[in-house]
């Protein structure tokens, strides 16, 4: 038997992301605005430099802008630090400070050029190299800003999360009031790249014998479908945005969705984080693949960590063990082609005949100069891609 397999990213590739870009363009401001600065107005280019740097999730790169800013502000003005953040930014706004604009493009170049490549936590490595090079004295405000991003009361993080959920679900999501009034910019600024037509003809190839199709995101999202009821009290962790994404496609419920919040839900089973799961990990495109093979979730997301954590097959990728396989990851950033390309060879390594084939999906320069020569093929659109392969 012969399967092919079509492994897609979600934001870039299937979805114009403009959300997730204009939540990110307004966290980066509002942080401005609580230090009495002009807007940055994040541009096109910057945020899709980050992109091609690996630099994917928000989350990381809203924190990163937010400390260039205020070590900024307090390298013209050291003697406005305070013991906590909130204090800081509050003597730097009474204080009137002016800033020359950063070229935040340049920011993550440096920063990133640090950074292990294919490995996650890049929040991290600039809390550790901006430290280094930062008066001690800062080391503690640093911390605050950067030490956990991934969580939503993170300073940049529960900015971010207001402007992309809006504040209605992010009370629903948190259990706690918006600390202000916004609309959800997922809804108002998400739309598909790929066609409905394409798309059914996507889901109707699916449905045949020997063929899958699967979504796979860093966006955090619920937990699996068919997962048992989870424990409301952990509803903070499991932000729908990947679900969002997957209706604005039309395709919730219809295709495995391997998103963020499925791999809270798997890091829960297995005393993990999110962040040692999700792209670049291996285990976040070995879900995905056995998703596509099986069209679960929570099956494919224990097999994906069984066989990376202890060398097994089980559950749906065992099937791979008895046929040939044809695996495809639609991308448009380096993570996912890192973790898929270790993925395949996990699989290889656990007796499976497995052929990854990588295709970049990018009309920026600089995201296509980032995959040419990582990707087997670049092209333009998922259109053109979706075309090679059928």
């Amino acid at each position: 038997m012969h399967r092919t397999l079509l492994l897609f990213d979600v934001d870039g590739v299937l979805i114009q992301s403009g959300g997730y870009h204009q939540a990110l363009v307004a966290t980066v401001d509002r942080f401005a605005a609580q230090m009495g600065l002009p807007p940055v107005c994040l541009a096109h280019d910057e945020v899709a430099t980050f992109e091609s740097l690996g630099l994917s999730n928000e989350w990381d790169s809203a924190a990163m802008c937010a400390g260039a800013l205020l070590l900024d502000a307090l390298a013209v003005r050291p003697d406005l630090r305070r013991d906590t953040l909130t204090a800081t930014l509050d003597a730097i706004r009474a204080a009137g400070v002016r800033l020359p604009r950063r070229d935040f493009g340049a920011l993550s170049r440096d920063l990133m050029a640090h950074h292990p490549p294919g490995t996650p936590y890049p929040s991290r490595t600039f809390l550790a190299e901006c430290q280094r090079r930062a008066d001690p004295s800062l080391h503690p405000l640093l911390d605050e800003l950067l030490g956990d991003v991934y969580s939503y009361r993170s300073p940049t993080t529960y900015l971010f999360q207001h402007h992309t959920l809006g504040s209605r679900r992010f009370a629903e999501t948190y259990g706690e009031p918006p600390a202000f009034e916004v609309g959800s910019y997922l809804a108002s600024y998400d739309t598909p790249l790929i066609s409905a037509a394409t798309l059914e003809r996507l889901l109707a190839r699916a449905s045949q014998n020997g063929w899958g199709v699967a979504l796979f995101t860093a966006r955090p999202s619920l937990p699996p479908l068919d997962c048992p009821a989870f424990d409301p009290d952990h509803a903070h962790l499991y932000p729908p945005e990947g679900d969002l994404a997957a209706e604005v496609l039309g395709v919730a419920g219809r295709v495995p969705l391997i998103a963020g919040g499925r791999l809270t839900w798997l890091g829960m089973q297995r005393g993990r984080g999110v962040a040692d799961y999700v792209k670049p990990s291996a285990v976040h495109a070995l879900a995905a693949i056995g998703g596509a093979v099986c069209g679960g979730e929570c099956a494919a997301l224990i097999a994906a960590a069984t066989l990376a954590e202890e060398g097994r097959l089980s559950g749906p990728l065992a099937d791979l063990a008895a046929a040939s396989t044809h695996a495809v990851i639609f991308e448009d950033a380096p993570g996912g082609i890192h973790g898929g390309r270790r993925a395949a060879e996990l699989l290889r390594a656990a007796g499976c005949d497995l052929v990854l084939e990588t295709i970049g999906v990018a009309l920026e320069p600089v995201k296509r100069e980032a995959l040419t020569g990582l990707a087997d093929r670049v092209v333009n659109t998922v259109e053109e891609a979706v075309a090679l392969v059928f």
